[in-house]
């Protein structure tokens, strides 16, 4: 989009001209973001720390269990119903204890299971107390591990939380560097081309400002108001690497006030 309006009249910002490292502060957007990055951190932890405790609660059960299964289990014969992999070799099977019927399933070692099809007989260990529980003799519970599939959930978890966290604070630790030590110059709008990013509607702003050499140098962002081409702008940039910049006033960070 392109405009007849006159060039505006760049003035040095004079809050800028306070020597760096500045004082800042974040904004609301800022605060957000950071709020929301902390929250994932806390959250993605959280998850898995629950994740793990519950395998080593599961872990002592089944340690418990087997040797209640040592001490008081009563041998019997099943019949194998199905194989299955579910996080692991999976046998499920029915046996009969004092008339009544019982279907169970069971983790196995994969040579055990790879041994065993649908109608194979299946010794199983169960408790006279309580013939629900029975686990097949030579796999007991305190066999079963899934510390892979624990380490693969934790790491899942908190690559993604971690990921979003990252994310959040892409957007507000470069303009925190560059509203801390930036240098401010004029610019120009080269060209503002209506757009989306992600869900947000707004405006692409291409501009170019000048370095203290007499080189010109390229920015671009995204602004939910549109400025016309030809607008002067204030230009914050990195005087070690001028390509990282942005439009002044920042989004996310403010100068703090004395």
């Amino acid at each position: 989009m392109s405009t007849d309006s006159p060039r505006q009249v760049w003035k040095f910002p004079p809050e800028l001209e306070q020597p760096v490292p500045r004082r800042i502060r974040f904004n609301g957007i800022g605060i957000a973001y950071c709020v929301i990055a902390a929250a994932c951190v806390v959250f993605g932890v959280g998850m898995a720390a629950r994740v793990v405790y519950d395998e080593l609660r599961r872990e002592a059960d089944n340690q418990s269990l087997t040797r209640r299964l040592a001490t008081e289990g009563h041998d019997t014969e099943a019949t194998v119903t199905r194989l299955a992999t579910r996080m692991g070799y999976v046998v499920d099977f029915e046996y009969t204890v004092d008339g009544r019927s019982f279907q169970r399933s069971a983790f196995v070692t994969s040579g055990h299971w790879q041994s065993l099809q649908a109608g194979s007989p299946l010794v199983v260990r169960y408790l006279p107390s309580d013939p629900s529980k029975a686990y097949p003799a030579t796999d007991p519970p305190s066999s079963q591990s899934h510390w892979s599939v624990v380490a693969g959930m934790v790491g899942m978890i908190l690559l993604f939380m971690f990921g979003f966290a990252a994310v959040l604070l892409s957007n507000l630790l470069p303009q925190r560097r560059l509203l801390v030590r930036g240098n401010p110059a004029q610019g120009t709008v080269t060209r503002c081309k209506e757009g989306n990013q992600g869900r947000s509607s707004g405006y692409f702003l291409e501009f170019d400002f000048s370095l203290p050499e007499g080189s010109r140098c390229q920015g671009k962002v995204f602004r939910g108001e549109p400025m016309a081409e030809g607008a002067t702008v204030t230009v914050i940039y990195d005087p070690n690497n001028p390509r990282r910049n942005a439009l002044y006033p920042l989004e996310t960070v403010r100068l703090a006030t004395a």
